[in-house]
């Protein structure tokens, strides 16, 4: 496995550049899960999907995966969201309070690139699913963040489909997961509308200071938006990248290398 890095140094002590700094948080904000997998196996009868993949996410730490189709991407996803088990190794969650294998409802969110909204329930409705009733406020407070105040008593068919991931993406947050995961959610949507909800989402990551793990097979959303990007090949991490550029990121020579060096080690796979 390559380990590359571009931009500016970084010491081996602060790896992760740009990460949100847990003291400059807001203290209502959540504080990102650490993710540690060791030793991952997923087999599908014969099929090796993924095979002995060690891996470290650091509490609120962005990461990116990225690698073709087939490679293994949704599927890691889908492990460490707990919607499939693995054939064999550990996927171990730790933060300041606790450590454990194994994940609960109550960390961790997953976008998808559907919204998967109800269509009986209205935008407010939506983003309120499952929460008590005192923690409603907060999912009112997400839909002005998220420019959809004004719809909150509208339907999802009333709404274009940036709208609707905006409401998608609002649900996720109000649970104040400890980890957001998302399985490409702005691949359906229009270029001006997907920049548009890469800065939010980038936004609301830095204000509230989650862990997140984005899979995407777009590589400028990759470096537009991870600390780090991970290349996925045949069920193996084959090449990792660290982004270690200023935030908000503009798309200058060094922001375009690095794209073209990611882009370049997909098309090699």
């Amino acid at each position: 496995m390559t380990d590359l890095s571009i931009g500016r140094h970084v010491s081996e002590e602060r790896s992760i550049s740009q990460q949100p700094d847990p003291t400059d948080i807001n203290p209502n904000a959540v504080v990102g899960a650490e993710i540690l997998i060791e030793q991952l196996h997923k087999f599908y009868g014969e099929v090796k999907v993924l095979e002995d993949l060690d891996l470290h996410i650091q509490p609120g730490e962005f990461l990116a995966i990225v690698g073709r189709s087939g490679c293994g991407k949704s599927t890691l996803l889908r492990l460490i969201a707990d919607l499939e088990q693995p054939s064999y190794g550990e996927i171990k969650f730790k933060s300041a309070r606790h450590i454990r294998e194994g994940i609960t409802s109550d960390d961790i969110r997953v976008m998808f690139q559907d919204p998967r909204l109800l269509p009986w329930r209205s935008i407010e409705q939506n983003v309120q699913l499952g929460l008590a009733k005192e923690q409603q406020a907060n999912a009112s407070a997400l839909l002005e963040k998220v420019g959809l105040k004004e719809k909150a008593g509208l339907w999802p068919s009333q709404l274009s489909g940036g709208q609707r991931q905006r409401t998608a993406l609002a649900r996720a947050l109000s649970h104040k997961p400890r980890i957001l995961l998302l399985d490409e959610p702005l691949g359906a949507l229009d270029a001006l509308t997907r920049l548009d909800m890469q800065n939010l989402i980038e936004k609301l990551w830095t204000e509230q200071g989650f862990t997140a793990i984005l899979v995407t097979h777009d590589v400028s959303e990759a470096v537009q938006l991870a600390d780090r990007i991970i290349l996925l090949d045949k069920g193996h991490i084959a090449q990792q990248f660290k982004v270690d550029l200023p935030r908000p990121r503009k798309k200058d020579y060094t922001f375009t290398e690095l794209e073209q060096q990611v882009l370049n080690a997909v098309l090699a796979t």
